[in-house]
């Protein structure tokens, strides 16, 4: 299903559907412990010209996205998996795992070089706490050189739940 939204841009309305689309893929996440995480999907930064966000499911189908949606999705596998979405090089990994926690505490921000109440370019990212210290993660930056593709057979479960029959791939 598409659903098409227009609003008068508003940094902290953007943050809060951002942030409700983290909480939803936090949802599918726990709903569906066999999808993948974001760095071992194959899933690949590709810029958008028209901004169309998306849950973790048709992130997935397509194999890609842009700041946005991929902020969105590592928010919501940090409060979905906890522990199990950090990896050895990922702030807080260690003392992480040592505490196995199941949610980390995790959102959206945006980030910009424009001069405050000037229209600019925006950047998301994710910050997300560990025992009261903050990291940042920048899924974009992570992803955007990696050729990487999807494995066929998650991409065909994940089709046949989103109603997707073709696949775009980067």
């Amino acid at each position: 299903m598409k659903i098409t939204v227009k609003l008068a841009f508003h940094e902290r309305a953007a943050l809060r559907l951002l942030n409700w689309l983290a909480r939803e893929n936090a949802r599918l996440l726990r709903a569906d412990p066999d999808l993948p995480n974001l760095y071992e999907s194959g899933v690949v930064y590709r810029r958008e010209d028209d901004e169309t966000w998306c849950d973790v499911l048709h992130l997935l189908a397509q194999g890609h996205e842009d700041c946005d949606g991929l902020a969105a999705a590592r928010a919501g596998e940090l409060l979905a998996r906890g522990h199990a979405a950090l990896g050895p090089g990922d702030g807080g990994f260690e003392r992480a795992h040592s505490r196995r926690l199941t949610s980390i505490p995790a959102e959206v921000m945006l980030t910009t070089r424009s001069p405050e109440g000037e229209p600019g370019l925006y950047h998301c990212v994710v910050r997300y706490v560990v025992d009261g210290t903050e990291f940042r993660d920048d899924p974009s930056a992570r992803l955007g050189m990696h050729g990487g593709r999807i494995d066929p057979e998650v991409r065909r479960r994940v089709a046949a739940r989103t109603g997707t029959r073709v696949w775009r791939t980067a």
